[in-house]
């Protein structure tokens, strides 16, 4: 807390001096106007939102997989407030019948930062570069990318890809002429905001793009303090945030001037269990570690967490409240299977799946026992958050009342992702798209980055998911994603399916944010409140 707090100062002074040192992205070192123009409108806003570096501008690292993508690049497509898919850099586009021609009409009034216009060749060679890497971005399904007369670039597929639309509203478009290992050093986008300063672990600092081709954001000018929660707090009380991300913890805080800012997400969390017996071996993200657990892969501690673990009680503990039960991955969203949602807490149910699974306290302990085993696991959870540190122990605390035993225990994710695939894991995730539904579930993925943290394989979900995935429409693709869900006999959510993650809760996203700011109409946020807010920056207005 200390240690935070004085970075704090430091950056107050930063700010205050109008220190540009270490200015290893751009020489423009032109003063913005912080006080306004002659009408008083504010252009500059100082914003703790958390770590907001990921990806580091570059797509090849992951920039763009979450909404961060809309401040500096331009997509192919974008998501409105109504989670639509709408034209960004393309003014218009169109998919065969078939699903596996997409053909896009360019805009021709897009330039990058420096002035260069975007051209299909950026288009395709961003593409192309992606396809090749393969880590952040799965583009092994694209046939061919060609550029074509008249502004327009053809993407041809292997086969349809229902989710290869989302991509499109992910992927950053780099110059192809300026694009190199050291991009992240001086990333040039074509998006509202150019970034000028970046200094690691510290500050983010960006300006005002002149040759943007949307409507001019009132803001000129955006410092990202790269705060803990504690520090970003501190940075409010001190007048130097203007918008502050704050944990459920800290919701109740007041500070003058400024007004707790409420938003649903789809940012939701829950338990990943290792779905097979001890003894296997696997991959996570390349390197072989060791695979199950012979507690959590019994079906019935599952579905016993599953139906007698309280959600409401648990929002109410772990977040205070700011949130809503989650039964899967994408609850109120169009592909979710309403049929899965029952009700929970249901202790007198979840002890008769145990006991009539043959689990039984043979020696008054408080916990149960099946063939000599205890049933007793770990549950990792991230040693750095607080929220799925909160959410582990109040799961270990209701657990205790059906006999089941979970050590919680706080680690790294380095640690997580040696030993995520032998014991539980407080696990989170939420897009506005379907896609992690099949890189969560299906037994394709496993081994793959960490994919499938459940080593989970059930080959009539895996029928469904393919399926969902080589649909040529959303529609449906929506129905095979529900029936993955729950057919009537099997699934991977509901009450009597597979449970391989037991999901408890959507997190509200609160910001504290200065009286006077309005950030527009929030479509409802993803996973990740550090990037989440700023899908519509251009719209956000400050009334004095």
């Amino acid at each position: 807390m200390r240690k935070n707090i004085v970075l704090v100062l430091i950056v107050v002074l930063f700010l205050v001096a109008g220190c540009q040192e270490n200015n290893t992205l751009s020489d423009n070192n032109s003063e913005i106007n912080t006080q306004g123009d002659s009408k008083g409108e504010k252009e500059e806003l100082v914003l703790a939102v958390g770590f907001a570096d990921n990806g580091m501008f570059d797509p090849k690292l992951g920039w763009g997989t979450h909404a961060q993508i809309r401040l500096t690049h331009s997509s192919l497509l974008m998501i409105d407030s109504e989670l639509n898919f709408i034209g960004d850099l393309a003014k218009s586009y169109e998919v065969s019948a078939d699903g596996l021609v997409w053909s896009f009409s360019l805009r021709d009034d897009v330039k990058f930062s420096n002035g260069e216009p975007v051209t299909p060749e950026d288009v395709q060679f961003t593409y192309e570069m992606l396809k090749e890497d393969g880590i952040k971005f799965d583009l092994s399904f694209i046939k061919s990318i060609e550029v074509m007369e008249a502004n327009q670039i053809v993407i041809t597929l292997n086969e349809p890809r229902s989710t290869f639309v989302s991509q499109l509203t992910e992927i950053g478009i780099v110059p192809k002429a300026h694009y190199n290992d050291d991009y992240s050093k001086n990333p040039i986008g074509s998006g509202p905001y150019k970034v000028i300063q970046y200094d690691d672990g510290e500050q983010i600092m960006m300006e005002y793009n002149p040759h943007w081709y949307g409507n001019e954001p009132q803001f000129k000018k955006l410092t990202f303090l790269l705060l803990a929660e504690d520090a970003a707090l501190a940075a409010a009380k001190t007048g130097q945030a203007d918008i502050v991300y704050v944990p459920p913890t800290f919701a109740e805080q007041k500070i003058a001037g400024m007004t707790l800012q409420v938003f649903e997400s789809i940012d939701s969390r829950g338990i990943a269990f290792p779905t097979e017996p001890s003894g296997g071996k696997g991959f996570i993200n390349g390197n072989e570690v060791d695979v199950g657990n012979d507690v959590t892969s019994d079906l019935a501690i599952r579905q016993a967490l599953n139906i007698g673990l309280d959600r409401q009680q648990l929002l109410d503990i772990s977040i205070a409240g700011y949130g809503q039960k989650a039964y899967c991955l994408c609850d109120s969203l169009p592909w979710f299977n309403e049929e899965t949602v029952f009700k929970d807490g249901d202790i007198e149910k979840a002890k008769k799946i145990l006991t009539d699974s043959g689990w039984v306290d043979t020696n008054n302990d408080g916990v149960l026992e099946k063939d000599g085993l205890k049933a007793e696991f770990d549950l990792y959870f991230s040693s750095d958050d607080q929220l799925r540190s909160d959410l582990s122990l109040a799961i270990a605390d209701q657990a205790a009342e059906l006999g089941i035993k979970i050590n919680a225990t706080g680690t790294t994710w380095d640690d997580i992702f040696v030993k995520g695939k032998t014991a539980a894991v407080a696990w989170g995730g939420g897009r506005h798209h379907a896609h992690q539904l099949y890189t969560m579930n299906s037994s394709e993925v496993i081994d793959q980055g960490y994919n499938n943290m459940s080593n989970y394989q059930n080959p009539k979900v895996d029928e469904y998911l393919s399926k969902a995935l080589k649909a040529s429409t959303q529609e449906e693709a929506n129905q095979y994603w529900k029936l993955a869900q729950w057919d009537g006999e099997t699934g991977f959510s509901g009450m009597d399916g597979d449970a391989p993650i037991v999901w408890l809760m959507r997190v509200d996203h609160l910001y504290l944010t200065k009286d006077q700011l309005h950030l527009g109409e929030q479509p409802i946020h993803s996973h990740g409140h550090e990037w989440a807010l700023f899908g519509n920056i251009t719209e956000w207005t400050w009334d004095e």
